[in-house]
């Protein structure tokens, strides 16, 4: 018998009952995926669970898709996208600085990823928490003007390299805002004396995807916003000057501090993330502090 426990007023559940190193019977994959459509964020804590038990596990949400850029995947499994601040001979074994701004994953697709599964193979003291927003009720909180403004509209998405020690976080204080533009700095620094990352290989590269600003549930029907702060470059139909200020201020609505998850990793966590009904960003991760996560994306749907 599964249980879930909520892990924020809006959304986000504990799921106790599974053991991931064994095959999930079909009676618990079915109460599963409803605990998952219901909650848009689910954890299962403590898992010390292979490469091979994490696929098994993605399995029961979907089809297990590549991501488009195969530099960072697991070499011997490589349906695994590696994310790391860890150096090998100067270089980081995975993707560094990968998802610290407010988004849903690879909206820059045609068919953006349903889900998302993160483990924490190597989970830092301090830092490199994540933060989740119910897309659903960041659309209710919008005031009615603002609602019939975007219903109908289409926002361009664009890939863009994002890397290196932003944060979507709100609160971040002085000594944390100082540490991430000194690490940001040497970063960039870095990446100017050197060839281009694979990441930034590919920035602009990809052709503009239109999708819903407001965007229905595949599953529960339900609305929400459907927004990536950094890969939005304007709405279809409207000036850019009108357009990208309306974008940046839905997100700032969105993620009023006051109603966002923050998740904070344990060794051996995973977490399962539903991109129709929420949005997410990294935080920083000290550089002196090693993080490895092994990350999986299940296909997805053209969203309406």
């Amino acid at each position: 018998m599964l249980t879930a426990e909520p892990l924020s007023r809006v959304l986000g559940a504990e799921i106790k009952g599974l053991d991931l190193s064994s095959p999930i019977a079909d009676a618990d994959r079915e109460e599963l995926l409803t605990l998952f459509w219901q909650h848009k964020v689910i954890v299962i804590r403590g898992q010390d669970v292979a490469p091979d038990g994490f696929i098994r596990f993605a399995e029961a949400f979907g089809t297990i898709e590549p991501f488009f850029i195969s530099a960072y995947n697991l070499p011997t499994h490589p349906q695994i996208y590696v994310l790391s601040n860890v150096r090998q001979d100067g270089k980081p074994i995975g993707r560094d600085g990968a998802g610290t701004h407010w988004h849903s994953d690879s909206t820059f697709t045609e068919k953006p990823s349903s889900a998302t599964l993160l483990h924490g193979v190597t989970v830092p003291d301090r830092g490199g928490d994540t933060l989740f927003v119910n897309t659903a009720d960041a659309y209710d909180r919008l005031d009615d003007e603002t609602k019939a403004r975007i219903q109908g509209r289409r926002a361009i998405h664009r890939y863009q390299r994002k890397e290196f020690v932003y944060s979507g976080d709100r609160t971040i204080d002085d000594a944390e805002r100082t540490e991430i533009e000194r690490v940001k700095a040497l970063r960039m620094a870095e990446a100017a004396a050197d060839a281009a990352s694979p990441t930034a290989q590919r920035s602009n590269q990809e052709p503009d995807r239109l999708h819903p600003i407001v965007r229905t549930h595949p599953v529960t029907g339900s609305k929400g916003l459907y927004l990536n702060d950094e890969m939005t470059v304007g709405i279809e139909g409207i000036p850019d000057e009108e357009a990208v200020p309306l974008l940046r201020r839905l997100c700032e609505v969105a993620t009023a501090p006051d109603t966002v998850l923050r998740y904070k990793w344990r060794q051996g966590d995973v977490v399962v993330w539903d991109n129709a009904a929420v949005i997410h960003s990294a935080t920083f991760t000290p550089p002196d502090l090693p993080r490895v996560m092994h990350r999986l994306t299940i296909a997805g749907t053209v969203p309406f």
